[in-house]
C-alpha cells in the first residue's frame, strides 16, 4: 500500500530533509526545488515523482547524497524537465588533480515486479553515475536528458581509473529506451536484454561527444540505432597520454546500425552481431574496428577522415584478431567502403594466425597509400596480421573472397590479397577473386570506383550537431551520398548476385531487402 506524506512536510522550495527519505508517495510538483540531507532510500512500493514542466522546471539539489533503492523494490520513479545537480559523490583524485577512480553513484535504482524508472528532459549538472537494474518485468526510460561536461563521471588517461556515465543490468525483457540524450564524459553499457538505444525518428538520437565516451551493448536483442559518438582525446599535463580506448562494442545479439563513429584507437572494438549501415572515420591510432571471426559487417563507410587528435601508430582498418568459436564459422564482411583518405598506409583487412573470414564480397577498396613492406612482410589490401610471419605466401585464411574492387593509384606495387582461399585459384576460380573488377583482369588488378564526390574531411561541426541544428540523418544522407555511384561506375549491378538483383559493389546501393529500407529517415538516404 502507497503512503503519502502531508504536502507541506515534504516538499517546499528549497527546503532540506533531516533524515534519510523512505517510504510513501512522494510529489514535487512543478517548479518546486527538493534538496536532500540524506540519501532519497526507496523500498517496498515507494513511489517518487518529480512533476516539472517545459514551462516551470523542478530543482532537485543531492548536496552530493543519492538516489537509490534498497532491498526489493516494486514501484516507480518518472522525474520530468528536472535540473539534478551534485547529485552522488565527486570523483576520487589524486594530490595532481588527476582521477584515480569513482566516487558514490548519484542513482542507482534495482527495480523489480512491473517497476518502472523514467527520466526525461532532465540535466544532470555536476552528478556522477547512473546505475539502472530492470529485472522481472519492470521497464526503463531515460530520454531527451543533459549530462554536461562537468559531470563527476571519472575520466583518466588509465582506464582502470576510468569509470562508466550510465549502465543497464537486469533480466526484464521488457523493452527499455535510451534516446535523445547528450552525454559528455563516459560510456554509456548495457548488460540487460532489449534496449533501445536511439531510434528512427532524429529526435531519438543519442549525442555523445566528449572523453572516453562511447557504448558498449551486450544484451540480446538490443539494438544501437541513429547516434553520434566523437570520442575526444586532448593531450595536456592531466592526459599526457591515452590507453585501452574505444567506441563502439556490441555482443552477439546486438545489431548496431545508421551510427556515426568518429575518432579514437580502437573505434570499434568487438562487434559479434550484426554491424551495418553506420559511418566509421576519422581514425588517429589502432584499426577502425579490431573484432573476432564472429558476426556480419554489411553496408558501412569505413574512412580514413582527418582526426584532429595527435596521430598514433595504425595497424588496420578491421583487424580480425580471435578465431572462430566453432568450426565452419567466420565473420563476413560485404557490401563496405574502405578509402584510406590517401594517407593510410596499413592493410582494409588484416587477419591473424587462428582468425578466419568466411566471406569477404562485394566491397571497394580504394586510396591507400600502401608502401611495398608492412612490418613482416609486403604491405597489401588483405593480408596477415602486422606481426604475422605466416612462413607460408598466402595462407588460406578466408573462405570466400570475390566481387571486390581494388583501386589505389599512388600505390607503386598494388596487392589486393596476401591470404588466400583453400583449394581455389586467385583470379581464376569463384569465391576467389573471379568476379572482382576489371572481371577477367589479372592479379592485382584495379578499377576506378567512380564514387560521385568521396568526402576526405568531415563536413559538420559538433556546436551544430549538440544544438541539433545538423541531425545523424543528414549527416548520413551527406556520406551515402557522396558514396553513391556515379553514371557509368563499374560498381552498379557487379555485386555478388547471392545478396540480391542488382547489388551494387560497395555501401551505397540495390540489393537484397536492405533492412534500413525500414526505418523511415534512414531509407531515404539509402541510395536504393
Amino acid at each position: 500500500m502507497k503512503r503519502s506524506f502531508p504536502f507541506g512536510l515534504l516538499i517546499v522550495s528549497a527546503l532540506s530533509f533531516a533524515a534519510p527519505l523512505a517510504a510513501g508517495t512522494k510529489i514535487v510538483g512543478p517548479g518546486e526545488t527538493l534538496q536532500l540531507a540524506e540519501d532519497l532510500v526507496l523500498t517496498g512500493d515507494d513511489v517518487l515523482e518529480i512533476q516539472g514542466t517545459a514551462e516551470q522546471p523542478c530543482t532537485l539539489v543531492g548536496n552530493r547524497h543519492r538516489l537509490r533503492t534498497d532491498g526489493k523494490w516494486t514501484g516507480s520513479v518518472k522525474i520530468m524537465h528536472c535540473t539534478i545537480r551534485q547529485l552522488g559523490g565527486p570523483a576520487k583524485r589524486s594530490e595532481k588533480g588527476q582521477a584515480t577512480g569513482p566516487g558514490a553513484t548519484a542513482i542507482d535504482l534495482k527495480a523489480a515486479g512491473k517497476g518502472s524508472i523514467a527520466f526525461e528532459h532532465c540535466t544532470f549538472d555536476g552528478c556522477s553515475a547512473i546505475h539502472l537494474q530492470n529485472d522481472a518485468a519492470s521497464t526503463a526510460s531515460f530520454r531527451h536528458n543533459t549530462v554536461q561536461e562537468n559531470s563527476e563521471v571519472a575520466v583518466s588517461k588509465d582506464v582502470d581509473n576510468s569509470s562508466h556515465a550510465f549502465v543497464a543490468r537486469g533480466n526484464s525483457r521488457e523493452r527499455k529506451l535510451f534516446q535523445g540524450n547528450f552525454l559528455a564524459r563516459g560510456k554509456i553499457v548495457f548488460q540487460a536484454p532489449n534496449w533501445l538505444i536511439g531510434g528512427d525518428r532524429d529526435e531519438d538520437s543519442n549525442l555523445l561527444i566528449g572523453w572516453r565516451i562511447g557504448v558498449d551493448a551486450q544484451g540480446d536483442n538490443s539494438i544501437v540505432r541513429g547516434n553520434y559518438f566523437h570520442l575526444r582525446m586532448p593531450i595536456n599535463a592531466e592526459f599526457p597520454y591515452w590507453s585501452q580506448v574505444s567506441v563502439f562494442t556490441t555482443g552477439k545479439g546486438v545489431v548496431g546500425e545508421h551510427n556515426i563513429i568518429r575518432d579514437g584507437e580502437w573505434i570499434v572494438r568487438f562487434v559479434e552481431g550484426e554491424f551495418r549501415y553506420n559511418v566509421i572515420t576519422d581514425i588517429i591510432d589502432h584499426d577502425l574496428m579490431q573484432t573476432g571471426s564472429f558476426g556480419k559487417v554489411h553496408h558501412n563507410l569505413f574512412l580514413a577522415g582527418e582526426s584532429d587528435s595527435r596521430a598514433g601508430s595504425m595497424m588496420g582498418c578491421i583487424a580480425v584478431v580471435y578465431p572462430p568459436r566453432n568450426p565452419g564459422d567466420g565473420i563476413e564482411i560485404y557490401n563496405n567502403v574502405f578509402d584510406g583518405g590517401g594517407r593510410l598506409d596499413v592493410p582494409a583487412i588484416e587477419v591473424s594466425p587462428k582468425g578466419f573470414v568466411k566471406s569477404v564480397r562485394s566491397n571497394v577498396f580504394f586510396n591507400f597509400a600502401h608502401r611495398d613492406r608492412y612490418y613482416k612482410l609486403p604491405q597489401a589490401m588483405i593480408r596477415p596480421a602486422w606481426n604475422d610471419d605466416a612462413g607460408e605466401e598466402k595462407p588460406a585464411r578466408l573462405g570466400y573472397a570475390d566481387y571486390n574492387l581494388f583501386h589505389n593509384p599512388t600505390v607503386k606495387t598494388p596487392r589486393n590479397y596476401l591470404l588466400s582461399v583453400a583449394g581455389k585459384v586467385e583470379r581464376q576460380d569463384a569465391g576467389f577473386g573471379k568476379h572482382d573488377v576489371p572481371v577477367g583482369g589479372a592479379k592485382d588488378a584495379q578499377a576506378e570506383p567512380k564514387f560521385k564526390g568521396p568526402l576526405k574531411k568531415f563536413p559538420f561541426s559538433n556546436e551544430d550537431i549538440r544544438a541539433r541544428k545538423v541531425t545523424v540523418s543528414q549527416i548520413l544522407a551527406a556520406y551515402r551520398a557522396a558514396y553513391t555511384p556515379a553514371e557509368g561506375s563499374p560498381l552498379i549491378d557487379a555485386g555478388d548476385p547471392a545478396d540480391g538483383k542488382g547489388n551494387f559493389i560497395g555501401a551505397v546501393g540495390a540489393g537484397q531487402n536492405p533492412p534500413h529500407d525500414q526505418f523511415g529517415r534512414f531509407g531515404q538516404a539509402s541510395g536504393k
